[in-house]
């Protein structure tokens, strides 16, 4: 004659396994979290270490970390730098018109052309 382990004890086991494969699962994506967390980190520093060699289009002197103004297209790509003085002093020097016509509806005023 067999003995058959009672009913409750069988679904407890099945439980318990599942338990620890969830608990197996949630252990290996924090190893993967913490892996995607340090590349992210490492990106960060890579790009800052880009930036130190950034020069003003307008001056063509470097740029200190802080001190930019970057201009993008319309992809967000970087199109060029400027130091924010020299930035400002470009912006001062040009009159622009509110323009509903024009790409990002500012253009510059006919006078100044």
């Amino acid at each position: 004659m067999q003995i058959n382990e009672p009913k409750h004890q069988t679904s407890a086991v099945e439980c318990r396994e599942r338990v620890e494969d969830a608990l197996a699962k949630i252990q290996s994506l924090k190893c993967k979290v913490t892996e995607l967390r340090m590349q992210c980190e490492a990106l960060k520093k890579s790009k800052l270490e880009e930036q130190k060699d950034l020069t003003c289009s307008e001056c063509g002197r470097s740029i200190d970390q802080g001190q930019e103004v970057t201009l993008k297209d319309s992809h967000g790509e970087a199109k060029s730098y400027f130091h924010k003085n020299c930035f400002v002093t470009i912006w001062r020097s040009q009159t622009w018109i509110f323009d509903y016509h024009s790409p990002g509806f500012l253009r510059v005023s006919e006078n100044q052309k």
